[in-house]
Formats: structure tokens, sequence, C-alpha cells
């Protein structure tokens, strides 16, 4: 039931995507929203579900990564209602409430916001087409965007970026089952990343910078410790990554005046995140560390304007506040427009709703399957190696169905599935998701490209060849 609602919900996003896209040639402009929500975690969507409740129809320009931090959490056990879930299913669940609810989500990021008049303007992007921007004017406007993960800045880390340094666990920690990791941090988002890399890992490491841990969830570290195959390294920090060029294999660490290095085959960071705010640091009130002031419940010093979740929220940082604020931030806004009653136009577009993609990609099932779709292939197979928890795989599923269909003929597309098809990740060192290889009709793999965005750009070249 779930994996069909989420479906649904990416076939609506696409469809309002393209009814708010602009064309090639320059920017369009839509008339006044009454609310644009800007972010698509958990604050941003129980707004949308509250204001579509409501009878205002809500924008949400959700970014690049649909579900927030959220969604990378492995295991949620302090959700009301859920005695434990991932944090993947959680947020399917409130994201398809906010569509059937009504909400109108884009898959786009926001690159500038002028709040200095009203309509405020709010100008965004498609998240896999630069090209392609448009304004959006709004009476109203809830910030949702999060907050991002630090980077060490050691020798190694950028090199080894996606090849075996990553931020989330969830994402990349299938990669390494049976296999050697490091979790870099001393607090709660390290205690997690390690708990569901034990689950998959020979070894898992936590290299702690200090001489305790600073957890609040004592009882997710004390399970930790008794578990065989984790061991805490205090005292000690990572000078530099060190790898074959296309793996890691060796951390350095300085413990005690001293250089040992450690042997592992893939680094986790989970050393906190900045507020995601440079859009709005000038135009609203912020504090020292880049946290957007809100005073009276999420309201911020522009009238109208509201922060919800970890862009407010130095201290908590917990999904059931970020939903609290979400509900508030949806309930002022709502007062605040009954103050100035605005056309709610966004309504218009649900009537024009229609299939935006086909489904001719083929989703393959074991090696047997593969090696008979790559031997009837007379075209190019271009083999999309994707899992089912990593956002960035979600976001490009429903745009290979749209090549599917354009590039028939000329190009065959598959998919794996890394979990249920672990013997062709290890045969093409899939290390980073999601990756496209490309196999010529015979059967030599002729190129590679790693992420959404390198991939959807090497496509629209061939469909430019076509």
């Amino acid at each position: 039931m779930l994996k069909t609602s989420w479906k649904k919900a990416l076939a609506f996003t696409l469809l309002t995507s393209f009814l708010f896209s602009s064309p090639a040639s320059g920017q369009e402009k839509n008339d006044a929203q009454s609310v644009v929500i800007i972010g698509g975690g958990v604050g941003a969507l129980t707004s949308a579900i509250y204001l579509a409740r409501s009878g205002v129809i809500p924008i949400v320009i959700e970014g690049k990564m649909p579900g927030g931090a959220l969604s990378q959490s492995p295991k949620v056990q302090n959700w009301p209602g859920e005695f434990e879930i991932s944090g993947m299913d959680l947020m399917d669940k409130i994201r398809s409430q906010a569509i059937q609810n009504g909400a109108i989500f884009l898959q786009e990021e926001v690159t500038d916001v002028d709040l200095s008049k009203h309509p405020f303007k709010i100008t965004s992007r498609d998240v896999y087409d630069p090209s392609k921007t448009h304004v959006l004017e709004a009476e109203s406007c809830i910030i949702a965007t999060g907050s991002e993960a630090k980077r060490l800045h050691v020798k190694g880390e950028s090199e080894y970026w996606s090849k075996g340094v990553y931020s989330c666990a969830i994402c990349d920690g299938a990669l390494y089952k049976g296999k050697t990791v490091a979790v870099i941090g001393g607090g709660d988002a390290a205690l997690i990343e390690a708990e569901y890399l034990s689950l998959i890992a020979k070894k898992v490491y936590v290299i702690v910078r200090k001489s305790t841990l600073r957890a609040n969830e004592k009882q997710r570290e004390a399970m930790l410790a008794a578990l065989p195959n984790v061991e805490f390294v205090f005292e000690a920090e990572i000078q530099e990554i060190k790898g074959s060029g296309d793996a890691v294999s060796q951390v350095i660490l300085a413990k005690k005046g001293a250089l040992s290095p450690l042997d592992v085959d893939g680094v986790f960071l989970a050393i906190g995140s900045h507020p995601n705010s440079e859009l709005f640091a000038k135009q609203l009130h912020v504090d020292p560390n880049g946290y957007i002031k809100v005073t009276n419940d999420c309201e911020t010093s522009i009238p109208g304007v509201y922060a919800v979740g970890d862009i407010a929220d130095p201290y908590f940082k917990q999904a059931i506040s970020a939903a609290g604020d979400g509900a508030k931030a949806a309930l002022k806004a709502h007062n605040y427009l009954l103050t100035a009653p605005k056309p709610q136009i966004a309504a218009s577009h649900s009537s024009k709703k229609k299939d935006s993609y086909s489904g001719k990609v083929i989703e393959i099932t074991n090696y047997e399957h593969f090696q008979k779709e790559i031997q009837e292939a007379n075209a190019l197979v271009l083999v999309d190696f994707y899992a089912t928890w990593c956002g960035p795989c979600r976001q490009l599923s429903p745009k290979l169905e749209e090549f599917a269909k354009d590039l028939q003929g000329k190009a065959k597309i598959l998919k794996v599935n890394i979990e249920s098809c672990e013997d062709l990740a290890m045969l093409y060192q899939i290390r980073s998701m999601p990756t496209l290889v490309v196999i010529d009709n015979s059967g030599k793999q002729v190129g590679r490209k790693i992420g959404a965005k390198d991939i959807i750009d090497y496509i629209k070249t061939l469909q430019v060849k076509r």
C-alpha cells in the first residue's frame, strides 16, 4: 500500500512540476499563491497537511532531498503511534497524506527570495535542469530548509567523497556489508549511524574527539557498547583519509599526540550540522550561528513569514518538535491570510491531472534476468543501480521513466536494486548511488555516471543525438 501511494505521490509531483515549469527560453512568473512552503522535511509536510485541510492549497518546494533529514534515519522509535519505523517509510506516509489533502509539490530548489515587500517573491529552478526557472509570488511563506551536515575538512575527504566517505549511513551503508567502517562523532547522530551500520558491517569504529560521548540517548549508547562488532575510540581525531584512488582503505588518527593508522573501508560523518539559512540571513533576524530567530510560535521578524524545524531550532532538533512547529506555522499563516484574504489560484491546477510518465523501465530481478536483457538488446543499455532508501535515487526514478518513453528504440533502461541483486552491484563495483552504467550492444561497459544530475545530463545528450 505504501509503495503504491508513493508512486502516486511521485506522479503527482511530476505533474505539478510540469505545470509550473518554465519554457527554456526564459523565466516564467506565476500569479500570487496563498502560501509557499520552502523545504520537504517533516515540518514542511506537517504545515502542508494543516494548510490543505483548512482550504488553503500550499505550494511545497521540496528541494533536492524529499523527506528531509528524517528520511535518512534507519529506525525511528520515538514517533507517537509508531513503535518502530524507518524514517523513509514515515516520511512517505506524511508526504502521501499531504498530497491526498491537496498540497502541490515542486521538485525544485529555491535560489533567491525577496521578502522586502508583498507579495513575497520566490525564485526556484528545476532540480535536474537548472535552465528551467520561474518565480512564485506568495502572500505568506513558511521556511523549513533544515540544516546540512558538517565536513571534517581533512586531507582526502574531498577526494573520497561518495567513494568511501559519506554523511548518510542509510543511503550508502549497504555498500559496506561485511566490511569495516568508521563513524565520526560523539552525539546522538553518531550513535544512530553506528547502530544501523552494526547490522551490516563486520566492524564499526566510533571515533570520538573527546573522552566521553555527548549523546542524550543513554539506552542506545549502552546497547552499542555491548555489541561485539562496535568499538569506541575516544580522544582521537582523523588527520587524513587514504585509499587506492577509487576506494578508502585507511584513516590516520591523531590520538594522545601520536599518529596511528586504522584500516577501514568506509567513513561516515556525524559531526553536526549548520542551518541552511543563507538565503534568508540578510532579510530575517538570525542568531550568531545562523539560526532564524522566532517569537510567538514560529513568527520571524517579517509578518507573514514563519520558520519551522532545524533552521530555527539550535537545541532540540527532533522530528516531533519540527512537526509541532509545522502545525503552529500553518495555523499562524492561515490566520494571517484571513486578515487580508487572497485568491487561492493554485487549486485550479489540480484539474489538469494527467499521466506524465510511462512505465517502461525494466526492473531486474536477478543475475539471469540481467544477462537475458543484455543479450537481447540491440541498442545501448543504461543500467541504473539504486536503493529503495536513497533519496536521490527516488528523485531520479520518475525521470528515467520519462526517458525510457522518449528513447524507445534507441536505448534500453534497466534498474538494479543493490540489495536484491547484490552480486550485480559487486560485479560492477558500485560504491555510490545512484550510479548509471552504460553498456553497448556487445555487452561491454562503455561508460559510467554517478549522481542524479550527471545521469540526467548524460541521458539528455542521447535525446539530442536521437
